[in-house]
């Protein structure tokens, strides 16, 4: 019920996989929002990042110039974003320094005047360590078969520094996220919320 706070509920963030599949999910989620319940801001959550595929992210360097790219992004049970990049993209050297980031997720063919719909989420990135690998690699083939094909070429040829063979797997984990869905919350309605593990 808006214009009263509510006592948030667990909700577990499923991992975004391609059709047909599922993901056992592994960390119970919460997005605080004053008034708003926590399930239904995830599921609003849940159906943007399942209807998209591309993100836009800002990073910033040391110095504080900021940057911007597109990349696909899978979601992991913890929404956690995984995104690959080479590493001597601008972006991905900010990251080396500088580990906050933000990304936007909406659709880019909804029409002006129509209900809207569309994410910001804010956190940190960086490289995938190694204990956490398996699970990327599992969450970003499972959303894009492709990428099996594209790591059998990174392993033919692992010296080239160029191309597949010299992209990585980076993640992001956001903290807080604004959200706008018009047709769940109204027009105009940009929710902010923080998120908990």
């Amino acid at each position: 019920m808006r214009g009263r706070p509510s006592r948030p509920s667990a909700f577990c963030f499923s991992s975004i996989a391609a059709p047909g599949t599922s993901v056992r999910c592994l960390v119970p989620l919460q997005l605080l929002a004053p008034g708003y319940p926590s399930a239904g801001l995830l599921a609003s959550v849940t159906r943007i990042l399942t209807a998209n595929t591309l993100g836009s992210m800002a990073t910033r360097s040391e110095a504080g110039t900021v940057d911007i790219n597109a990349a696909f992004f899978s979601v992991g049970p913890d929404l956690t974003l995984y995104f690959i990049s080479n590493p001597k993209a601008v972006h991905s050297r900010n990251l080396g320094h500088v580990p906050q980031m933000a990304v936007t997720v909406f659709d880019s063919h909804q029409r002006w005047g129509d209900a809207h719909s569309g994410l910001q989420l804010f956190g940190i990135g960086g490289t995938v360590l190694p204990h956490h690998l398996e699970q990327a690699r599992a969450s970003y083939a499972a959303r894009f078969p492709g990428y099996f094909d594209l790591t059998i070429r990174t392993a033919e040829a692992a010296s080239a520094p160029t191309g597949p063979a010299a992209l990585q797997l980076y993640c992001f984990t956001p903290t807080r996220l604004k959200l706008l869905d018009e047709l769940a919350f109204g027009d105009e309605i940009y929710i902010t919320a923080e998120i908990v593990r």
